[in-house]
């Protein structure tokens, strides 16, 4: 059976919108080994809003539970969408949305922020393409949890 990969939090702050997501394609094409990514922005009128890859959100779960309802017949398709949609709402499988959202009210307006899970043999080659992107890398954490990892860069 294969170990777990040990992974790190790594958060960088960009100065532009789009910062933060130029950068997460820049690391998915050097092949730097990354769990769950988000990318957090904050627009001029200071809205915050986000992306995870590994959060679901409510339309991708309503398309899974309505593929269900075309395969379990007498269940109904609107019935598992709904149920779908209602569960990805309930569960984060991802950072928790709420300091994701805590996180980017203290970005400047017109800024991105990037949080990545990255593998701990490639924390060094991401930190130098964050900051070769025009990233500040805010820290590290060998934390895998965000909010023990935020905690853990706040002391």
């Amino acid at each position: 059976m294969a170990e777990p990969v040990a992974r790190r939090i790594v958060i960088a702050s960009f100065a532009t919108p789009k910062g933060a997501e130029n950068t997460l394609d820049v690391l998915k094409g050097a092949a730097v080994g990354l769990g769950n990514t988000a990318v957090v922005t904050r627009d001029d009128s200071g809205e915050v809003a986000f992306t995870e890859s590994q959060d679901w959100g409510m339309g991708k779960s309503a398309l899974v539970g309505a593929i269900a309802g075309l395969l379990l017949p007498g269940v109904g398709t609107i019935t598992l969408a709904a149920g779908g949609a209602l569960a990805a709402y309930f569960i984060d499988r991802g950072f928790p949305d709420a300091l994701l959202k805590q996180m980017g009210e203290g970005l400047a307006p017109d800024s991105s922020m990037l949080v990545l899970l990255v593998a701990d043999a490639d924390v060094a080659r991401a930190s130098d393409l964050l900051t070769e992107g025009g990233g500040t890398v805010i820290g590290t954490s060998t934390e895998s949890d965000l909010t023990t990892a935020i905690a853990g860069l706040r002391s």
